[in-house]
């Protein structure tokens, strides 16, 4: 049962920037009805907005954590790819379509079809906060030709160099190492 909640948190953390970039094409700003927040200007709450949706990116590495614990053996490992590049694309789509969107309703209502592929989908989980926090994505294809997604704060560039002992089972082609950097 977490792991289903846990990829659905993972999910919404995914598309929520693309709810604020919708916020900021609609220019919607907190209660302005409010004495002490009317007289702000746009972009504090646009800054809030931002700060909330990070605030949810660093709960979603801590509730990693509870997730199943996993390794990856380094000699099963035959190629290592970076994957941060692929996702951008498909990443930009989401805010074109909340650039697009005419009203709120439309854009909730793709937000929720987009929500359900993703969250069906073997390794979309990709939210571009991780990258400001250090993490970074990779696609690994291990010597039985299987290929994986690892979220890690690691940089990784040859197989023989590649060492997992603390992975979090997202799904099972997703995989995020809580094993820090050893600089």
């Amino acid at each position: 049962m977490i792991v289903h909640l846990f990829k659905l948190f993972l999910t919404l953390n995914s598309l929520l920037l693309s709810l604020l970039v919708f916020l900021i094409k609609e220019d919607v700003v907190l209660n302005p009805l409010h004495p002490y927040l009317s007289n702000l200007p746009a972009v504090i709450s646009y800054l809030l907005y931002f700060g909330f949706i990070f605030l949810l990116t660093l709960i979603s590495v801590h509730l990693t954590n509870f997730l199943d614990t996993d390794t990856i053996d380094k000699l099963s490992i035959s190629v290592i790819e970076p994957a941060n590049d692929a996702f951008l694309p498909s990443y930009l789509g989401y805010f074109f379509v909340a650039l697009s969107a005419p009203n709120i309703e439309v854009f909730l209502y793709v937000f929720g079809i987009i929500c359900i592929f993703i969250y069906h989908s073997r390794i979309s989980y990709f939210n571009p906060i991780f990258l400001l926090i250090g993490f970074n994505f990779y696609y690994i294809k291990t010597n039985n030709n299987t290929k994986i997604l690892v979220i890690t704060q690691k940089q990784l560039k040859e197989p023989k160099n590649a060492e997992f002992e603390n992975l979090k089972r997202i799904n099972n082609y997703t995989f995020m190492d809580m094993g820090r950097q050893v600089l």
